[in-house]
Parts: structure tokens; C-alpha cells; sequence
């Protein structure tokens, strides 16, 4: 792979991370977490912007990216990586829902860093809304012995595979399935 690597801009990334937090701010929304009703339409308002534009990125952005091809030598599906990331602030969100105010900014100080995470380690993989999209997190081992983080569409990926790759930056790839031809044999497609 080439060490010269896409990563999508600041404010792809921050929607990216808005996304990922969508179900959060829906359920601040839903729920009128600070009784505030113009507030409530904010919180709905960017979950739905940056649900919108986590999926244009998706379908449309990447589609006039180079993709790197690399063989497959072992695919390890990691699921767990977007419900651990869920978990991480839907589970204090609902504990501090009736809890004292110093809580609420302890869970808001809380969200704050596993965003600043979430943006300087290229978590994209952990955003539960890819999961919802219909993406898989594989963890791809390289013929050299390295490994990548791989969001693909495809149920599996097979020891030799070919498959062509499009950087997200860093070590987070998207897997970009080859289109069938209709005119193929079957085994080609």
C-alpha cells in the first residue's frame, strides 16, 4: 500500500463524528433533555444533517477515489467495535438523565473526550451508523504481516482475495466491491 494516504476533511470527519453520536442526539431530542424546544429541533436537525452526509460521503465521496488493491491473507470480522463505541456514551446517557447537575457535565465532559478520540484516532469504524448502512469491520491481515481495519459490504472475506481499497486515512479502509457485469460467467461476478 502506498504511504501517501486520503483522509477526508475536518468537516467530513466532524459530520462523520456526528453521525456516530446521532442516536445520542436524537434521544436529547426525543427525550427534551434541556427543556429547551427550539434545542430539541438543533439536536434532530444535525442528527439528520450528518446522518445525510455520512451517507452522501459514503455513496457518493469515495466513489471517485483510487482504490489500492491488497490481498486478503486472513479477515477477522470486528462487530464489536460500534456497539463498544454505542455503549460508551448511551449508557451514561441514560444514568444521568435523573442524576444531579455536576453529573450531567461530568457525562458531558465524558462525551467530549471519546469525540476528540474518536477525530485523532480515525475511529470511523467504531460509527454504529455504518453498521446500520450495512457495513462490516474486518480486521485484514496483509501479506507482509501488517494489518488494516477494513468497512466492507461483502458477509466475508477470503484468505487470497483480491480486493481494491480506498483510504480513509491511517490504517481505515473501505472495501470497494468490483461491479458484476451481466454479460460475466457466473463464477466472475
Amino acid at each position: 500500500m502506498s504511504t501517501g494516504r486520503f483522509a477526508p476533511a475536518p468537516g467530513i470527519r466532524v459530520l462523520m463524528l456526528l453521525a456516530a453520536y446521532a442516536p445520542l442526539l436524537v434521544l436529547m431530542a426525543v427525550l427534551d433533555s434541556f427543556g429547551i424546544p427550539a434545542l430539541r429541533w438543533v439536536l434532530g436537525g444535525t442528527a439528520a444533517l450528518a446522518v445525510l452526509a455520512t451517507a452522501l460521503f459514503f455513496t457518493v465521496g469515495l466513489r471517485g477515489r483510487n482504490a489500492e488493491s491488497e490481498t486478503v491473507v486472513e479477515a477477522r470480522p470486528r462487530e464489536g467495535e460500534a456497539l463498544r463505541f454505542f455503549a460508551s456514551y448511551v449508557v451514561p446517557f441514560f444514568v444521568t438523565q435523573s442524576a444531579a447537575p455536576t453529573h450531567q457535565v461530568a457525562l458531558g465532559l465524558y462525551v467530549l473526550v471519546i469525540a476528540v478520540l474518536y477525530l485523532q484516532g480515525d475511529m470511523y469504524f467504531a460509527n454504529p451508523l455504518l453498521g446500520l448502512f450495512g457495513y462490516r469491520v474486518f480486521e485484514l491481515r496483509r501479506p507482509d504481516g501488517g494489518y488494516l481495519v477494513v468497512l466492507s459490504r461483502s458477509w466475508h472475506l477470503a484468505p487470497g482475495q483480491r480486493v481494491a481499497l480506498v483510504p480513509l486515512g491511517g490504517y481505515v479502509f473501505v472495501h470497494r466491491r468490483a461491479r458484476a457485469r451481466p454479460d460475466a460467467p457466473q463464477g466472475e461476478r
